[in-house]
């Protein structure tokens, strides 16, 4: 016995005749949205979730992935025979991170 199943996966609208001679709506909803038309009459808009994650995104980027002054500060200690590693503050880090891993 088999079933069919319906409705899953992408559908398909097919358009038969006719020409578009107006620009389509923007759908409206409960956020404030912002858009801009181009010539040929489609437009897009942004919603502010939307511009918000744009402008963390940029931010992100724009972050320097070492922070100099740090490496600059445990170098000069490490020149300086000052630099102390806590083996406990290591110890710790390397249990959470394996108690993150898969099993």
């Amino acid at each position: 016995m088999s079933n069919k199943i319906t409705g899953y996966g992408p559908t398909t609208t097919v358009v038969t005749g006719g020409t578009r001679t107006t620009a389509t709506p923007a759908v409206q909803g409960d956020a404030q949205k912002t858009g801009a038309v181009s010539q040929s009459g489609d437009s897009v808009t942004l919603t502010n979730s939307a511009r918000t994650l744009q402008k963390l995104g940029e931010a992100i980027a724009a972050t320097p992935v070492v922070d100099g002054g740090r490496v600059e500060s445990v170098r000069n200690r490490i020149a300086q025979n000052t630099y102390k590693v806590d083996s406990l503050k290591v110890a710790a880090k390397l249990l959470i991170s394996d108690s993150e891993l898969p099993n």
